[in-house]
């Protein structure tokens, strides 16, 4: 079990620091992003939550919608 809880946490950690330093995105794109981190003069981790917020606010706003599955 030990071990199995091992790889699900080192799962978790790489997603964070993927996430975290936008690994695997396009120079471009990556570019974009600080630009616009330092634009609104906020940090990594609340760039990150503003963009999750954003996301949610759009989502709110487009109301309930039938499942892709």
């Amino acid at each position: 079990m030990a071990k199995a809880e091992g790889r699900a946490t080192s799962s978790l950690a790489r997603a964070i620091i993927e996430n975290f330093f936008y690994v695997g995105l396009p120079p471009q794109m990556r570019a974009a992003l600080e630009e616009d981190e330092r634009r609104l003069g906020i940090n990594r981790r609340d760039y990150i939550n503003h963009l999750l917020f954003e996301r949610m606010r759009a989502i709110e706003k487009q109301g309930p919608t039938k499942s892709r599955r």
